[in-house]
Order: structure tokens, then C-alpha cells, then sequence
């Protein structure tokens, strides 16, 4: 899957053991360098065994970003400019909207900020809606880019009929 070298070359272009892993037992700092690794690892793996697990109680618990939250927004827009199969790029789009909308919010600025190198990845998974889950988190993730509201709202007008009711 070439969506594996690029999440490499992207997860070394953090300091992952620096960051304090939102699964850390305080007093004991554990380090995040196991979230690239879990990626990995579960790219390697059955597409079907890839959920967002790999990233909750890491890199956000709940709504609450932790430390590594930026970078792990990177891992999945890296991760998504491979192409993986429909139901991973659904779990990837759906952590972008998660990681964009939490409620430390000048971090949350910084992952949909990231998000956004992704903009045209999201705009095809809309395009092609192979995958009805996938195409809706696209077009959430992209009603969170106010820049993009006119662009979406053309993308809309087309592909409208597509979409749920309740984009519609």
C-alpha cells in the first residue's frame, strides 16, 4: 500500500517522543511513539482491522486533544494521499472531522489546518462517492473550511442528490 511510505516519511518528520501520549499514567510521562507505529502496523494489516482506535485515548480522548493531536492529523492526511481502501479512508476522514473540532480549540485550529493540505483529497472522495461514509466525512470535513464555502457550495449543487438527506 503506498500510503505506507508516505505515512513513514511523514510520522519522522515529528519528535512523537517528546509528546506525552494521551494514554500516559500520570506521574509517568509515556511517550506517543507508538501512534505512527500502530498506523503502520495496522496499514500492514487487514484494512478492515483499521478503526480510529489506534488514535483514541492518544491523541484525543473524547472531545479533549492531547499533545500529539497535530501530528497525528498529518499522519492521517499522509495516510489518505496513498489512496487506502474505502472503509480506512472513512476512518481517517472521520478523525480529521475529530481532531478539527475539539474542544482545546487553538489546537484544533492547527489539525484543520493541516487538514487543509488535504483539500483536494476530499473534494474526489466526494467526487467519486465510492463509499457513502467516506464521501460524507469529506464534505463535514470540508463544511469546517470556511475558505472552502463556495467551492463546496458548487461541489454541492452537483453532487447534492448524492448526499444524505440531511445534507441535502
Amino acid at each position: 500500500m503506498r500510503s505506507l511510505e508516505l505515512v513513514r516519511i511523514e510520522a519522522g518528520l515529528h519528535d512523537w517522543a517528546s509528546m506525552a501520549c494521551g494514554c500516559s499514567r500520570y506521574p509517568n510521562r509515556y511517550p506517543a511513539e507508538h501512534i505512527p507505529r500502530d498506523l503502520i502496523r495496522l496499514l500492514e494489516g487487514d484494512p478492515k482491522d483499521l478503526d480510529i482506535k489506534w488514535a483514541e485515548n492518544h491523541a484525543v480522548i473524547q472531545s479533549n486533544l492531547m499533545e500529539p493531536a497535530v501530528a497525528t492529523a498529518s499522519l492521517a492526511v499522509a495516510a489518505l494521499a496513498g489512496r487506502p481502501p474505502g472503509g480506512v479512508r472513512e476512518d481517517l476522514l472521520y478523525l480529521l472531522n475529530i481532531l478539527g473540532s475539539g474542544e482545546q480549540e487553538d489546537v484544533a485550529d492547527a489539525c484543520l489546518d493541516v487538514a487543509r493540505q488535504g483539500v483536494w483529497l476530499y473534494y474526489e472522495e466526494l467526487a467519486a462517492f465510492e463509499m457513502e461514509g467516506a464521501a460524507v466525512e469529506a464534505y463535514e470535513l470540508l463544511s469546517r473550511m470556511d475558505e472552502q464555502a463556495e467551492r463546496l457550495a458548487a461541489y454541492h449543487r452537483v453532487y447534492r442528490d448524492r448526499l444524505p438527506s440531511d445534507l441535502r
